[in-house]
């Protein structure tokens, strides 16, 4: 558990450097070589795709950031986490989940987001 809980604070970690050089450095000590990526907006196959795609995403929304904001729940090699992420202004965005699955040398090998919360169903 302990060795899921640093994968993933430096993989929230990555996400946060605006550096690509410090950016793909957290995301090596963090991920697999061959790892995934995939979220409501696209799917990577590589983690040098994930370290561009980061990249993007804090070039449209300079100054915004990503913060864990749940215990990690985990078993056989999977986890769950919630984060929320943190505007430029300090406002904050919808919470969101991540999925991880961990390669036998405890980095990530893939991650499934999912943006916001879930709507309730009908009827309950």
């Amino acid at each position: 558990m302990n060795d899921a809980l640093h994968a993933i604070d430096a993989y929230i970690e990555a996400w946060n450097e605006p550096l690509v050089d410090k950016r793909g450095q957290i995301l090596a000590r963090a991920m697999a070589d061959a790892s995934t990526y995939t979220d409501p907006n696209t799917r990577l196959d590589t983690r040098e795709g994930l370290a561009d795609y980061i990249g993007e995403v804090l070039g449209r929304q300079p100054g915004r950031r990503i913060v864990r904001t749940s215990e990690v729940d985990s078993h056989h090699l999977v986890c769950r986490f919630n984060w929320r992420l943190i505007k430029a202004d300090g406002t904050r965005g919808a919470e969101s989940v991540d999925f991880i699955e961990f390669a036998p040398d405890g980095r990530i090998q893939h991650v499934t987001g999912f943006f916001g919360p879930l709507k309730p169903a009908d009827g309950g």
